[in-house]
């Protein structure tokens, strides 16, 4: 832990805004949207609205406000707002279906949910379906029978007394993936927010008031969350937000007219823009990219040849990283200077980690394990989930569900999630080594490698792929990847059969989704 880093003194949201509040601050720019600008002065008062109105409508300290709605202020000022009178933020994914929404509703116990005009009308049926006493409210325009949030924050006083707490009270939730399983709200706290601004936004990435932002990932995930909310308010960085889904042209259109200094993204995204990057003049991209300091992968694992392809084009690296939304944010990231292609780096300053076995026993250095990261982002508990609690958080930390090994230099070398790694006569195979390998071969624009049974019943490599444009599904290109598979990898890591597919499932992050090409199979 660093030692100079004093521990929070109440309510993060006074700590987010404590110096954009000040004159010569207040008036400079927070987001810049598709809408316009919003400055520090014009989000603190959206915030304190969005509170007096909250406290209006009876919400009292440790009750939940669920908030579906689109990138921009007003999801900003309604994290902030509930979070300001002691409530407790949980924002969701506006990409869910109904029995999504029906879950989370009913798991959560929210008092109050606040919607985007899109959902607000599905939402609404599921309270009336369930028959609960929860007030719901639109953004983002209006929509026929529901309370609009901006008409009734309107003439509200732009000023709001902070509702006092304990660093180890509850700020928000943010809910995990549900894909072996119901999604689980994990509970965190006003500490954790201010840890991982301190730790890595600050004190890992160095995040001033210069920076300007460009972060594709949405607000509703914790890396969108942290990078486009908490840690650029505290810092003062300005950020360059987009409400609705970023397509590659529309993210590499912000690139060339802001020329921001940070590039946060996914694997996917980052490939994207090198095919578009490919087609421009070098000259040009160079341009868009010369105020980059910082690029930041995370989600899942970045292959060294899209790496190398995004250096080669920009001049900068890509520092690749891991955290999780049990952690807060990301704990685990490689430094300026110093990124190892196919490393996810090192640790954060003032985290710890081992790799265990199944059975919690140490691995020797160089053998993969179980991720077990200590740290004061640690998310409390899954809520009203005991078991699922005791089975991944203790001692201060968390069993991510990551499987790792550490290099001789103390690097941490990422195989893949639990679920997703290989039984392959008899030893484990990570399938982000094959796709890596396969990402490196010219026909190949994006991959994913999931276990599939052979007619005897034995588990096998099987990719899927989606080709480059100019390139055509055949049996000729077939034998050429397989051919160059077996030049790179072991036999028992060459995937048996080779599909060739137009795209890939992916989560609203750009993260591929291997479960569900694992369920095509069955």
């Amino acid at each position: 832990m660093r030692t100079d880093v004093p521990s929070l003194p109440g309510n993060i949201v006074d700590y987010l805004f404590e110096h954009r509040r000040a004159a010569d601050e207040e008036r400079r720019t927070f987001l810049t949207t598709p809408s316009g600008d919003v400055s520090f002065r014009d989000l603190y008062a959206r915030t304190c609205q969005v509170g007096g109105f909250l406290k209006r409508l009876g919400v009292k300290t440790g009750e939940r406000v669920m908030l579906c709605v689109l990138d921009g202020p007003d999801f900003a000022a309604i994290f902030l707002g509930a979070m300001k009178i002691g409530a407790v933020s949980l924002p969701l994914n506006t990409f869910l279906k109904s029995k999504d929404y029906a879950y989370y509703i009913k798991d959560s116990g929210a008092k109050v949910v606040i919607a985007d005009k899109g959902l607000a009308p599905m939402i609404g049926e599921i309270i009336r379906e369930l028959n609960l006493d929860i007030k719901l409210f639109v953004a983002g325009g209006t929509v026929p029978g529901v309370d609009s949030l901006p008409d009734a924050i309107r003439e509200l006083p732009q000023t709001l007394a902070t509702e006092p707490r304990l660093p180890d009270d509850t700020a928000f939730w943010l809910y995990s993936s549900g894909s072996t399983g119901d999604p689980k709200g994990v509970v965190h706290t006003h500490a954790h927010i201010y840890w991982a601004t301190e730790l890595f936004g600050i004190g890992t990435l160095g995040i001033t008031s210069d920076d300007v932002i460009l972060c594709p990932p949405k607000m509703f995930f914790a890396y969108g969350l942290g990078f486009q909310n908490y840690m650029p308010l505290r810092t003062g960085a300005r950020i360059l937000a987009e409400g609705h889904p970023a397509r590659p042209d529309t993210i590499l259109a912000k690139l060339i007219e802001h020329e921001p200094t940070m590039l946060v993204a996914v694997p996917t995204i980052f490939v994207s823009l090198i095919e578009l990057m490919r087609k421009m003049d070098r000259e040009q991209v160079r341009r868009a990219c010369h105020r980059l300091r910082v690029c930041v992968s995370g989600g899942e694992v970045l292959a060294p040849s899209v790496l190398n392809a995004w250096r080669e084009l920009t001049g900068v690296d890509i520092l690749d990283g891991v955290g999780t939304s049990e952690m807060t944010h990301m704990f685990m990231i490689n430094r300026p200077g110093k990124v190892i292609p196919g490393s996810c780096g090192q640790l954060v300053e003032g985290y710890t980690a081992r790799l265990v076995d199944d059975d919690w026993n140490d691995v020797p250095r160089g053998e993969i394990g179980n991720l077990f990261v200590i740290g004061p982002t640690a998310a409390r508990e899954y809520w009203n989930k005991p078991e699922k609690t005791a089975a991944t958080m203790r001692d201060g930390g968390v069993l991510t569900g990551d499987k790792f090994y550490q290099d001789a230099n103390g690097n941490y070398m990422y195989v893949g999630r639990y679920d997703d790694m290989l039984r392959v006569g008899g030893i484990w195979v990570s399938p982000s080594e094959i796709e890596s390998a396969l990402a490196e071969h010219k026909a190949v624009l994006e991959c994913a490698v999931i276990g599939t049974a052979d007619e005897n019943q034995l588990i096998k490599p099987k990719a899927f792929i989606v080709l480059r444009p100019g390139f055509t599904a055949e049996a000729e290109l077939t034998e050429c990847i397989s051919s160059t598979m077996r030049a790179k990898l072991a036999h028992h890591k060459c995937p048996r059969w080779i599909e060739f597919v137009p795209e890939l499932p992916k989560t609203a992050t750009g993260k591929i989704q291997r479960f569900k090409l694992r369920q095509a199979q069955v």
